[in-house]
């Protein structure tokens, strides 16, 4: 990715504040797991910093600790985890987790870490390539905090934590690091921090002092790496976002805005779904229409997209962006019923190419919609006043050169999408995600 002469963001994006946010909206999935993932990078955190861990190691098991689970794909995976001594096979979701994560710069010893945090103590040694301290570590924070009971006083539950965690020390878990917990674990400020409301905050603060913050160029491929973790938990969708974020940027150009803003309106492209982390996995891979009340589930993740992006200072405007690409501007869309009077440009662009891409997709209910009748409906959603009539006459009038660029990004996210697959031991779904190639147009796409 090339770097821009200037910055299209106002300051830089602590990194920390973003995966904050994500966690949050991954926590939301399941009532089981509320906090879930703050409380084992704080556990985790806490140990690290009682053995007298570097900063950094502290940082990176912070963050590993956010996002230990974001490769979980399935509800079966996510019930199994929530046990104690899980019997199941657990390497899925942690390769899942890895391959999602190890491309992002900062995340080359995150991934490596989340990538082994399920394997126990006595079956570290020997293994090729080396599995890091950190990932036993993170293992052994997920395990206590899997024995909390959510529902009785922290306090009264210590002893009985203790005992589970010694009882396992040498076999599961790495005697060194126990000793290290047993003495956190007689303070009763830690347990009050794993359990406070406050403990974002405590969590945060505890880590700036090392931090790390996003330029043009990270960002970009942080969105990118986002879409991913969203996408790919359907196959239906698996390049959907990818698709957005290009047909936008393209949009955007043709319609004059800057090359920093276009940069700004790729980014909001691959964010505007990020809100679906927040929504239940069942739903998001169901192989057939919603019912109506899981139709109203899905149309929060708009909301959520909003609720994510809120915390992050310097992305307002994409945050604007990405999260009314469900507003409408008869004020018939959703979530916040906005009219024509409120919903910005960038945002009718996302919304426009969203539609677009959408309509040239398969979904669970539908096959991807011929050329002629995509033109028919985005002309008549035009004339309707549901979208901009000005964008919209603009991306008819390049309709072929705007497909190209958009098929050209799906087939890439494709590719991504397969290696995925592949690389975690499950087979590859039909085709339908995989955009058409138009006729004319040279792509040599690897499937």
């Amino acid at each position: 990715m090339t770097g821009s002469c200037c910055m299209f963001i106002p300051r830089p994006v602590n990194l920390l504040d973003f995966v904050v946010s994500i966690a949050s909206a991954i926590d939301h999935i399941d009532a089981r797991i509320a906090n879930h993932h703050k409380r084992v990078a704080y556990i985790a955190n806490q140990i690290a910093r009682e053995l007298g861990a570097p900063q950094k190691t502290q940082y990176d098991l912070v963050i590993a600790g956010l996002l230990h689970d974001i490769g979980v794909l399935s509800l079966h995976e996510r019930n199994h985890l929530l046990e104690f001594d899980d019997s199941s096979d657990n390497n899925r979701h942690c390769e899942a987790s890895y391959q999602l994560l190890n491309k992002f710069r900062y995340f080359s010893d995150v991934s490596t870490i989340i990538r082994h945090h399920h394997t126990e103590h006595h079956h570290r040694c020997g293994m090729e390539p080396p599995v890091p301290m950190e990932s036993v570590l993170l293992f052994l924070a997920d395990r206590i905090d899997v024995l909390i009971d959510k529902d009785q006083p922290i306090l009264e539950q210590v002893d009985r934590i203790v005992a589970a965690v010694a009882r396992n020390s040498g076999s599961k878990f790495d005697p060194d690091q126990v000793d290290a917990f047993t003495e956190l674990a007689w303070r009763e400020s830690f347990w009050l921090d794993v359990m406070s409301p406050t403990l974002e905050q405590i969590l945060v603060s505890n880590c700036r002092n090392y931090s790390v913050e996003l330029d043009n160029d990270d960002l970009l491929d942080f969105a990118e790496l986002l879409a991913h973790v969203i996408d790919f938990r359907c196959h239906f969708t698996a390049t959907h976002s990818s698709g957005v974020a290009t047909a936008a940027s393209v949009l955007a150009n043709l319609m004059g805005f800057s090359e920093t803003e276009c940069q700004k309106v790729k980014v909001a492209g691959y964010l505007h779904d990020v809100g679906k982390l927040a929504i239940p996995i069942e739903i998001l891979e169901k192989n057939a229409g919603l019912n109506s009340a899981e139709f109203r589930v899905i149309k929060s993740h708009a909301y959520y997209t909003y609720r994510i992006l809120e915390p992050l200072q310097g992305l307002e405007e994409i945050r604007t962006w990405a999260a009314m690409h469900h507003e409408r501007l008869d004020g018939n869309g959703y979530p916040g019923r906005c009219t024509a009077l409120t919903i910005p440009l960038g945002a009718r662009i996302i919304a426009a190419a969203d539609v677009f891409t959408a309509l040239l997709e398969t979904r669970p209910y539908r096959a991807a919609l011929g050329k002629a009748e995509v033109r028919s409906k985005l002309a008549d959603m035009a004339h309707r006043n549901i979208l901009d009539r000005k964008v919209v006459a603009v991306l008819l009038s390049n309709f072929d050169s705007i497909d190209a660029y958009r098929i050209h990004a799906q087939h890439a996210a494709h590719r991504e999408y397969v290696l995925f697959r592949v690389s975690i031991g499950l087979p590859i779904p039909g085709q339908q995600a995989r955009p058409t190639k138009p006729f004319g147009l040279s792509l040599q796409p690897a499937w």
